[in-house]
Protein backbone atom coordinates (compact mmCIF):
# COMPACT_ATOMS: atom_id res chain seq x y z
CA UNK A 1 0.00 0.00 0.00
CA UNK A 2 3.14 2.70 1.20
CA UNK A 3 4.59 1.58 -2.40
CA UNK A 4 0.95 2.92 -4.41
CA UNK A 5 0.64 6.03 -2.94
CA UNK A 6 4.41 6.37 -3.36
CA UNK A 7 4.05 6.78 -6.93
CA UNK A 8 1.88 9.68 -7.04
CA UNK A 9 4.26 11.63 -4.65
CA UNK A 10 7.27 10.63 -6.57
CA UNK A 11 5.64 12.16 -9.47
CA UNK A 12 4.66 15.46 -7.65
CA UNK A 13 8.57 15.48 -6.35
CA UNK A 14 9.87 15.38 -10.07
CA UNK A 15 7.62 17.69 -11.36
CA UNK A 16 8.67 20.14 -8.79
CA UNK A 17 12.64 19.54 -9.23
CA UNK A 18 11.83 19.76 -12.89
CA UNK A 19 9.93 23.17 -13.01
CA UNK A 20 12.61 24.18 -10.21
CA UNK A 21 15.32 23.38 -12.33
CA UNK A 22 13.90 25.49 -15.48
CA UNK A 23 13.85 28.61 -12.62
CA UNK A 24 17.57 29.34 -12.90
CA UNK A 25 18.03 29.55 -16.88
CA UNK A 26 14.63 31.06 -17.73
CA UNK A 27 15.07 34.47 -19.46
CA UNK A 28 13.77 37.41 -17.13
CA UNK A 29 10.60 40.08 -18.46
CA UNK A 30 9.51 42.68 -17.59
CA UNK A 31 6.50 44.49 -19.66
CA UNK A 32 4.00 47.56 -19.19
CA UNK A 33 0.77 47.39 -20.93
CA UNK A 34 0.00 50.36 -21.91
CA UNK A 35 -2.65 49.52 -24.55
CA UNK A 36 -4.69 48.66 -22.16
CA UNK A 37 -6.35 51.70 -21.32
CA UNK A 38 -6.61 53.05 -25.29
CA UNK A 39 -3.91 53.68 -28.13
CA UNK A 40 -0.90 55.05 -26.47
CA UNK A 41 -2.71 55.90 -23.54
CA UNK A 42 0.63 55.28 -21.57
CA UNK A 43 3.93 53.58 -22.36
CA UNK A 44 3.75 50.33 -23.77
CA UNK A 45 6.86 48.02 -23.71
CA UNK A 46 8.37 44.77 -23.15
CA UNK A 47 11.95 43.43 -22.23
CA UNK A 48 13.66 40.44 -22.14
CA UNK A 49 17.12 39.64 -21.02
CA UNK A 50 18.98 36.22 -21.62
CA UNK A 51 22.81 36.44 -19.37
CA UNK A 52 25.36 33.92 -21.18
CA UNK A 53 28.71 32.75 -20.20
CA UNK A 54 31.16 33.26 -22.62
CA UNK A 55 33.48 31.10 -22.32
CA UNK A 56 35.73 32.54 -25.25
CA UNK A 57 36.20 36.01 -23.23
CA UNK A 58 35.50 34.91 -19.50
CA UNK A 59 33.08 37.40 -19.02
CA UNK A 60 29.10 37.39 -19.60
CA UNK A 61 27.33 38.65 -22.75
CA UNK A 62 23.98 40.27 -22.26
CA UNK A 63 20.57 39.16 -24.76
CA UNK A 64 17.98 41.63 -24.96
CA UNK A 65 14.79 41.86 -26.86
CA UNK A 66 12.22 44.95 -26.92
CA UNK A 67 8.64 45.42 -27.87
CA UNK A 68 7.65 48.51 -28.39
CA UNK A 69 4.00 48.53 -29.04
CA UNK A 70 2.71 51.89 -30.41
CA UNK A 71 -0.42 53.49 -32.49
CA UNK A 72 1.55 56.66 -33.63
CA UNK A 73 4.66 58.29 -35.43
CA UNK A 74 4.80 60.20 -32.37
CA UNK A 75 7.35 60.34 -29.43
CA UNK A 76 10.44 57.68 -28.04
CA UNK A 77 10.62 55.08 -25.84
CA UNK A 78 13.33 54.40 -23.57
CA UNK A 79 15.24 51.86 -21.77
CA UNK A 80 18.52 51.77 -19.65
CA UNK A 81 20.76 49.74 -17.06
CA UNK A 82 21.04 51.85 -14.14
CA UNK A 83 18.88 53.67 -11.68
CA UNK A 84 19.35 57.16 -13.02
CA UNK A 85 19.99 59.09 -16.64
CA UNK A 86 24.33 59.24 -15.56
CA UNK A 87 26.26 56.54 -16.98
CA UNK A 88 23.33 54.39 -18.06
CA UNK A 89 23.49 52.69 -21.44
CA UNK A 90 20.65 53.57 -23.12
CA UNK A 91 18.06 52.29 -25.82
CA UNK A 92 15.64 54.56 -27.31
CA UNK A 93 13.59 53.58 -30.54
CA UNK A 94 11.52 56.09 -32.15
CA UNK A 95 9.97 56.17 -36.01
CA UNK A 96 6.69 55.84 -37.94
CA UNK A 97 5.08 52.35 -38.13
CA UNK A 98 3.49 53.43 -40.80
CA UNK A 99 5.82 54.06 -43.19
CA UNK A 100 6.10 52.22 -46.85
CA UNK A 101 7.83 48.85 -45.94
CA UNK A 102 8.06 49.76 -42.36
CA UNK A 103 11.65 50.71 -42.77
CA UNK A 104 12.01 53.68 -40.38
CA UNK A 105 12.89 51.82 -36.89
CA UNK A 106 15.52 53.88 -35.55
CA UNK A 107 17.12 52.32 -32.27
CA UNK A 108 19.46 54.81 -30.74
CA UNK A 109 21.78 53.48 -28.42
CA UNK A 110 23.06 56.13 -25.92
CA UNK A 111 24.63 57.77 -22.94
CA UNK A 112 24.86 60.55 -20.56
CA UNK A 113 27.27 61.50 -17.83
CA UNK A 114 24.65 63.85 -16.29
CA UNK A 115 21.15 64.95 -16.56
CA UNK A 116 21.24 65.90 -20.10
CA UNK A 117 20.61 65.28 -23.69
CA UNK A 118 21.44 61.40 -24.09
CA UNK A 119 24.35 61.71 -26.72
CA UNK A 120 24.97 58.44 -29.21
CA UNK A 121 27.17 56.01 -28.22
CA UNK A 122 31.04 55.65 -29.15
CA UNK A 123 33.71 53.06 -28.97
CA UNK A 124 35.24 55.14 -26.31
CA UNK A 125 32.23 54.90 -24.32
CA UNK A 126 32.30 51.58 -24.13
CA UNK A 127 34.84 50.58 -21.95
CA UNK A 128 35.22 47.05 -23.94
CA UNK A 129 31.71 46.11 -23.91
CA UNK A 130 30.40 45.70 -27.72
CA UNK A 131 26.92 46.93 -28.45
CA UNK A 132 25.16 45.25 -31.31
CA UNK A 133 21.80 45.73 -33.18
CA UNK A 134 20.35 42.29 -34.39
CA UNK A 135 16.96 43.23 -35.46
CA UNK A 136 14.65 46.42 -35.70
CA UNK A 137 11.53 45.78 -37.49
CA UNK A 138 7.68 47.38 -37.04
CA UNK A 139 5.37 44.54 -37.06
CA UNK A 140 1.80 44.66 -37.58
CA UNK A 141 -0.31 43.25 -34.45
CA UNK A 142 -2.40 40.74 -35.82
CA UNK A 143 -5.94 40.08 -34.29
CA UNK A 144 -4.73 37.03 -32.66
CA UNK A 145 -2.45 38.86 -30.47
CA UNK A 146 -4.68 41.98 -29.41
CA UNK A 147 -6.30 40.63 -25.41
CA UNK A 148 -10.25 41.47 -25.97
CA UNK A 149 -10.29 43.37 -23.27
CA UNK A 150 -7.77 46.02 -24.93
CA UNK A 151 -9.27 49.24 -26.69
CA UNK A 152 -7.96 49.64 -30.41
CA UNK A 153 -8.99 51.44 -33.60
CA UNK A 154 -11.34 49.84 -35.39
CA UNK A 155 -8.64 49.43 -38.30
CA UNK A 156 -6.12 46.62 -36.50
CA UNK A 157 -3.54 47.31 -39.01
CA UNK A 158 -3.11 51.44 -36.99
CA UNK A 159 -1.20 49.21 -34.14
CA UNK A 160 2.87 48.09 -34.57
CA UNK A 161 4.90 46.40 -32.47
CA UNK A 162 8.36 47.67 -32.89
CA UNK A 163 10.37 44.18 -32.33
CA UNK A 164 13.68 44.85 -31.42
CA UNK A 165 16.96 42.43 -30.82
CA UNK A 166 20.30 43.58 -29.27
CA UNK A 167 23.74 41.58 -27.89
CA UNK A 168 26.14 43.31 -25.71
CA UNK A 169 29.55 41.44 -25.24
CA UNK A 170 31.63 41.50 -22.12
CA UNK A 171 28.57 44.05 -20.94
CA UNK A 172 30.17 43.40 -17.29
CA UNK A 173 33.17 46.14 -18.73
CA UNK A 174 30.53 48.87 -19.33
CA UNK A 175 32.27 51.46 -17.38
CA UNK A 176 29.15 53.43 -16.63
CA UNK A 177 26.32 52.16 -14.34
CA UNK A 178 27.47 48.87 -13.05
CA UNK A 179 26.09 45.83 -14.89
CA UNK A 180 26.06 42.88 -13.02
CA UNK A 181 25.14 39.63 -14.33
CA UNK A 182 24.78 37.59 -10.36
CA UNK A 183 23.27 40.36 -9.45
CA UNK A 184 19.27 40.13 -8.00
CA UNK A 185 18.14 43.55 -8.27
CA UNK A 186 19.71 44.81 -11.10
CA UNK A 187 18.15 48.80 -11.36
CA UNK A 188 16.66 49.66 -14.98
CA UNK A 189 15.26 52.67 -16.28
CA UNK A 190 12.34 53.39 -18.66
CA UNK A 191 11.60 56.74 -20.05
CA UNK A 192 8.47 57.87 -22.65
CA UNK A 193 7.49 60.59 -24.61
CA UNK A 194 4.42 60.75 -26.99
CA UNK A 195 4.15 64.38 -27.76
CA UNK A 196 7.26 64.85 -30.12
CA UNK A 197 6.92 65.02 -33.55
CA UNK A 198 9.94 63.89 -35.92
CA UNK A 199 10.92 65.68 -39.38
CA UNK A 200 14.12 62.66 -39.71
CA UNK A 201 14.83 59.20 -37.74
CA UNK A 202 18.75 59.83 -37.43
CA UNK A 203 20.34 58.08 -34.54
CA UNK A 204 21.23 61.75 -32.91
CA UNK A 205 18.20 63.23 -33.73
CA UNK A 206 17.63 65.74 -30.72
CA UNK A 207 14.98 64.32 -28.44
CA UNK A 208 12.37 66.71 -26.14
CA UNK A 209 12.07 65.73 -22.58
CA UNK A 210 9.70 63.16 -20.82
CA UNK A 211 7.50 63.75 -18.06
CA UNK A 212 9.20 65.21 -14.91
CA UNK A 213 7.79 63.41 -12.29
CA UNK A 214 7.05 59.41 -12.09
CA UNK A 215 3.59 59.67 -10.94
CA UNK A 216 2.65 61.59 -15.21
CA UNK A 217 3.84 58.10 -16.37
CA UNK A 218 7.17 59.85 -18.44
CA UNK A 219 9.58 57.36 -16.47
CA UNK A 220 10.17 54.99 -14.04
CA UNK A 221 12.28 52.02 -12.82
CA UNK A 222 12.31 48.60 -12.50
CA UNK A 223 14.42 45.77 -11.29
CA UNK A 224 16.10 42.96 -13.02
CA UNK A 225 17.09 39.00 -11.06
CA UNK A 226 19.88 38.83 -13.51
CA UNK A 227 21.26 35.73 -12.07
CA UNK A 228 17.48 34.44 -13.23
CA UNK A 229 18.58 35.30 -16.52
CA UNK A 230 22.00 33.24 -17.24
CA UNK A 231 21.58 30.39 -19.30
CA UNK A 232 23.00 27.24 -18.44
CA UNK A 233 23.17 26.22 -22.16
CA UNK A 234 26.71 25.47 -23.21
CA UNK A 235 25.37 27.08 -27.04
CA UNK A 236 25.69 30.70 -27.62
CA UNK A 237 21.51 31.53 -26.85
CA UNK A 238 19.22 33.63 -29.52
CA UNK A 239 17.35 36.54 -28.39
CA UNK A 240 15.28 35.84 -25.18
CA UNK A 241 11.10 35.43 -26.57
CA UNK A 242 8.59 37.87 -25.32
CA UNK A 243 5.93 35.87 -23.31
CA UNK A 244 2.82 37.99 -24.48
CA UNK A 245 0.64 39.29 -21.71
CA UNK A 246 3.33 37.92 -18.79
CA UNK A 247 3.90 41.40 -16.93
CA UNK A 248 7.13 40.19 -14.99
CA UNK A 249 9.12 37.19 -14.85
CA UNK A 250 12.53 37.63 -12.63
CA UNK A 251 12.01 41.39 -12.80
CA UNK A 252 9.25 43.65 -10.40
CA UNK A 253 9.02 47.54 -9.81
CA UNK A 254 11.15 47.48 -6.28
CA UNK A 255 13.98 45.63 -4.79
CA UNK A 256 13.59 42.43 -3.94
CA UNK A 257 9.84 41.86 -5.39
CA UNK A 258 7.33 42.88 -3.47
CA UNK A 259 5.06 45.34 -5.59
CA UNK A 260 2.34 46.94 -3.11
CA UNK A 261 0.91 48.77 -6.15
CA UNK A 262 -0.10 45.24 -7.71
CA UNK A 263 -1.85 43.61 -4.56
CA UNK A 264 -4.22 41.35 -6.47
CA UNK A 265 -1.17 38.97 -7.64
CA UNK A 266 -0.51 38.82 -3.74
CA UNK A 267 -4.11 38.08 -3.04
CA UNK A 268 -4.27 35.79 -5.64
CA UNK A 269 -1.04 33.32 -4.40
CA UNK A 270 -2.38 33.47 -0.84
CA UNK A 271 -5.68 32.03 -2.11
CA UNK A 272 -4.06 29.07 -3.90
CA UNK A 273 -1.43 28.61 -1.60
CA UNK A 274 -3.64 28.26 1.17
CA UNK A 275 -5.67 26.10 -0.60
CA UNK A 276 -3.25 24.04 -1.79
CA UNK A 277 -1.19 23.58 0.68
CA UNK A 278 -3.73 24.09 4.13
CA UNK A 279 -7.31 23.23 3.44
CA UNK A 280 -7.13 20.81 0.61
CA UNK A 281 -4.89 18.26 2.45
CA UNK A 282 -6.40 19.16 5.90
CA UNK A 283 -9.23 17.81 4.41
CA UNK A 284 -8.11 14.58 3.55
CA UNK A 285 -6.27 14.07 6.96
CA UNK A 286 -9.78 14.62 8.36
CA UNK A 287 -11.43 12.19 6.57
CA UNK A 288 -9.44 9.86 7.67
CA UNK A 289 -8.99 10.73 11.22
CA UNK A 290 -10.93 8.75 13.76
CA UNK A 291 -13.11 10.94 14.73
CA UNK A 292 -16.90 10.68 14.34
CA UNK A 293 -17.12 14.27 12.87
CA UNK A 294 -14.55 13.54 10.44
CA UNK A 295 -17.18 13.87 7.68
CA UNK A 296 -18.32 17.04 9.03
CA UNK A 297 -14.65 18.62 8.77
CA UNK A 298 -13.87 17.07 5.60
CA UNK A 299 -16.59 18.79 3.50
CA UNK A 300 -16.17 22.16 5.78
CA UNK A 301 -12.62 22.56 5.19
CA UNK A 302 -13.00 21.43 1.33
CA UNK A 303 -15.33 24.15 0.90
CA UNK A 304 -13.91 26.48 2.32
CA UNK A 305 -10.72 25.57 0.43
CA UNK A 306 -12.68 25.44 -3.23
CA UNK A 307 -14.03 29.08 -2.27
CA UNK A 308 -10.46 30.26 -2.11
CA UNK A 309 -9.51 28.51 -5.65
CA UNK A 310 -12.70 30.27 -7.47
CA UNK A 311 -11.81 33.62 -5.91
CA UNK A 312 -8.26 33.02 -6.60
CA UNK A 313 -8.91 32.10 -10.26
CA UNK A 314 -11.08 34.59 -10.91
CA UNK A 315 -8.91 37.12 -9.38
CA UNK A 316 -5.47 35.44 -11.79
CA UNK A 317 -7.67 35.38 -14.85
CA UNK A 318 -8.79 39.25 -14.37
CA UNK A 319 -5.79 40.69 -14.00
CA UNK A 320 -4.57 38.24 -16.83
CA UNK A 321 -3.75 40.13 -20.06
CA UNK A 322 -4.23 36.80 -22.01
CA UNK A 323 -5.32 33.48 -21.24
CA UNK A 324 -2.14 31.91 -23.13
CA UNK A 325 0.23 30.42 -20.21
CA UNK A 326 0.55 26.73 -18.92
CA UNK A 327 -0.14 28.49 -15.56
CA UNK A 328 -3.84 29.85 -17.08
CA UNK A 329 -4.74 27.10 -18.33
CA UNK A 330 -3.69 24.71 -15.28
CA UNK A 331 -5.51 27.24 -12.83
CA UNK A 332 -8.72 27.10 -15.11
CA UNK A 333 -8.61 23.37 -14.83
CA UNK A 334 -8.39 22.96 -11.10
CA UNK A 335 -11.12 25.91 -10.82
CA UNK A 336 -13.10 23.02 -12.91
CA UNK A 337 -11.96 20.13 -10.74
CA UNK A 338 -13.33 21.75 -7.80
CA UNK A 339 -17.07 22.28 -8.78
CA UNK A 340 -16.43 18.59 -10.32
CA UNK A 341 -15.10 17.36 -6.95
CA UNK A 342 -18.34 19.22 -4.89
CA UNK A 343 -20.31 17.38 -7.24
CA UNK A 344 -18.71 13.84 -6.95
CA UNK A 345 -18.55 14.24 -2.93
CA UNK A 346 -22.03 15.12 -2.50
CA UNK A 347 -23.44 12.31 -5.10
CA UNK A 348 -21.13 9.77 -3.46
CA UNK A 349 -22.17 10.10 0.32
CA UNK A 350 -26.02 10.08 -0.90
CA UNK A 351 -25.68 6.84 -2.83
CA UNK A 352 -23.14 5.32 -0.18
CA UNK A 353 -25.58 6.18 2.63
CA UNK A 354 -28.39 4.14 0.90
CA UNK A 355 -26.13 1.12 -1.09
CA UNK A 356 -23.38 1.00 1.46
CA UNK A 357 -20.74 0.82 -0.75
CA UNK A 358 -18.40 2.87 -3.12
CA UNK A 359 -19.56 3.64 -7.04
CA UNK A 360 -18.20 5.52 -10.49
CA UNK A 361 -18.73 8.82 -8.57
CA UNK A 362 -16.51 7.55 -5.14
CA UNK A 363 -13.94 6.53 -7.43
CA UNK A 364 -13.90 9.57 -9.66
CA UNK A 365 -13.67 11.66 -6.42
CA UNK A 366 -10.84 9.89 -5.01
CA UNK A 367 -8.82 9.91 -8.64
CA UNK A 368 -9.76 13.31 -9.79
CA UNK A 369 -8.73 14.91 -6.11
CA UNK A 370 -4.97 12.97 -6.44
CA UNK A 371 -5.09 14.75 -9.68
CA UNK A 372 -6.38 17.93 -8.11
CA UNK A 373 -3.99 17.89 -5.71
CA UNK A 374 -0.87 17.27 -8.33
CA UNK A 375 -1.91 20.18 -10.54
CA UNK A 376 -2.04 22.65 -7.88
CA UNK A 377 1.11 21.97 -6.28
CA UNK A 378 2.53 21.88 -9.94
CA UNK A 379 1.07 25.45 -10.90
CA UNK A 380 2.19 27.15 -7.69
CA UNK A 381 5.56 26.60 -8.24
CA UNK A 382 4.88 28.11 -12.27
CA UNK A 383 3.07 30.76 -11.07
CA UNK A 384 6.34 31.76 -8.21
CA UNK A 385 8.21 31.48 -11.56
CA UNK A 386 6.01 33.70 -13.32
CA UNK A 387 6.00 36.08 -11.05
CA UNK A 388 9.89 36.17 -10.83
CA UNK A 389 10.57 35.28 -7.65
CA UNK A 390 13.90 34.24 -7.14
CA UNK A 391 15.52 30.53 -6.29
CA UNK A 392 15.57 31.03 -2.18
CA UNK A 393 11.31 30.94 -2.40
CA UNK A 394 10.94 28.31 -5.26
CA UNK A 395 13.11 26.27 -3.40
CA UNK A 396 11.33 26.81 -0.28
CA UNK A 397 7.93 26.13 -1.91
CA UNK A 398 9.02 22.76 -3.66
CA UNK A 399 10.56 21.89 0.14
CA UNK A 400 7.44 22.54 1.67
CA UNK A 401 4.82 21.06 -1.51
CA UNK A 402 7.25 17.63 -0.88
CA UNK A 403 6.86 17.53 3.20
CA UNK A 404 3.23 18.07 2.91
CA UNK A 405 2.63 15.07 -0.01
CA UNK A 406 4.98 12.89 2.45
CA UNK A 407 2.96 13.90 5.41
CA UNK A 408 -0.40 13.09 3.16
CA UNK A 409 1.48 9.72 2.10
CA UNK A 410 2.45 9.00 5.72
CA UNK A 411 -0.82 9.99 7.52
CA UNK A 412 -3.23 7.44 5.12
CA UNK A 413 -0.65 4.57 5.19
CA UNK A 414 -1.16 4.77 8.92
CA UNK A 415 -5.08 5.46 8.90
CA UNK A 416 -5.65 2.46 6.95
CA UNK A 417 -2.49 0.49 8.66
CA UNK A 418 -4.58 1.07 12.20
CA UNK A 419 -7.91 -0.25 9.93
CA UNK A 420 -6.41 -3.17 9.44
CA UNK A 421 -5.78 -3.71 12.85
CA UNK A 422 -9.27 -3.55 13.50
CA UNK A 423 -11.15 -6.15 10.72
CA UNK A 424 -8.29 -8.93 12.34
CA UNK A 425 -9.46 -8.76 15.92
CA UNK A 426 -12.16 -11.17 16.75
CA UNK A 427 -16.12 -10.36 16.52
CA UNK A 428 -16.00 -10.49 20.41
CA UNK A 429 -13.25 -8.16 21.27
CA UNK A 430 -14.46 -4.96 22.65
CA UNK A 431 -12.80 -1.55 24.10
CA UNK A 432 -10.07 -0.70 21.45
CA UNK A 433 -10.40 3.11 21.68
CA UNK A 434 -9.59 3.17 18.13
CA UNK A 435 -12.76 1.52 17.26
CA UNK A 436 -15.44 4.40 16.66
CA UNK A 437 -18.54 3.52 18.84
CA UNK A 438 -20.66 6.51 17.92
CA UNK A 439 -21.24 5.43 14.13
CA UNK A 440 -23.53 7.96 12.48
CA UNK A 441 -25.27 7.99 9.21
CA UNK A 442 -22.89 10.64 8.24
CA UNK A 443 -20.13 8.02 9.96
CA UNK A 444 -20.96 5.67 6.65
CA UNK A 445 -18.91 8.11 4.64
CA UNK A 446 -16.02 8.57 6.72
CA UNK A 447 -15.26 5.18 7.00
CA UNK A 448 -15.86 4.35 3.80
CA UNK A 449 -13.20 6.93 2.79
CA UNK A 450 -11.05 5.35 5.49
CA UNK A 451 -10.77 2.04 3.12
CA UNK A 452 -7.43 2.32 1.45
CA UNK A 453 -7.68 1.60 -2.66
CA UNK A 454 -5.86 -1.68 -2.26
CA UNK A 455 -9.44 -2.77 -0.81
CA UNK A 456 -11.43 -1.38 -3.55
CA UNK A 457 -10.69 -4.82 -5.02
CA UNK A 458 -12.76 -6.60 -2.51
CA UNK A 459 -16.44 -7.58 -2.75
CA UNK A 460 -19.03 -4.61 -1.93
CA UNK A 461 -20.48 -6.88 0.49
CA UNK A 462 -16.70 -6.89 2.31
CA UNK A 463 -16.84 -2.81 2.15
CA UNK A 464 -20.71 -2.84 3.81
CA UNK A 465 -19.53 -5.38 6.54
CA UNK A 466 -16.97 -2.57 7.61
CA UNK A 467 -19.31 0.74 7.91
CA UNK A 468 -22.48 -1.40 8.80
CA UNK A 469 -22.22 0.04 12.67
CA UNK A 470 -25.30 1.18 14.35
CA UNK A 471 -25.78 2.43 17.59
CA UNK A 472 -28.27 0.00 18.34
CA UNK A 473 -25.78 -2.80 17.41
CA UNK A 474 -23.21 -1.42 19.97
CA UNK A 475 -25.83 -0.97 22.83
Amino acid sequence: MMRRFSIPCLSILIAVLIFVSRAVSEPVQYCRFGHENGPDASVDFCVGITTYNNVSSNEYDMYMSMHVTRSSALGWTALGTGSMMAGSLMFIVYGDPFSTGHEALTVSIRTIDGHHQPRVLTEADTGGADIRLLQADWVPVNVTDVDDSQTIPSNIASVSTAKVALVCYSCGKWPGAPITADATAQPWIWAWNDKQEFDEYSDDVHLKVHGHHASSGGWGRFYVDMAHSISNDTSTPSSPPIRPGVTSVGASDIPGGWNWMNPAVYIHGFLMSAAFLIFFPAGVIAMRSESPKSFRYHWILQLLASIFVLIGTAIGLIRAHKIDSVHHYIGIIVALCSIVQIGLGWRHHVVFVRIQTRQWASHGHIWLGRLFLLLGWANIIIGLLLTGHGWSLVSLAASFISLVALVLVGWVWFATRQRKQRERQPDGEEGNPLYPLQATRDDYFAVAMDDDDDNESQTSGEDSETVKIRKSDVE
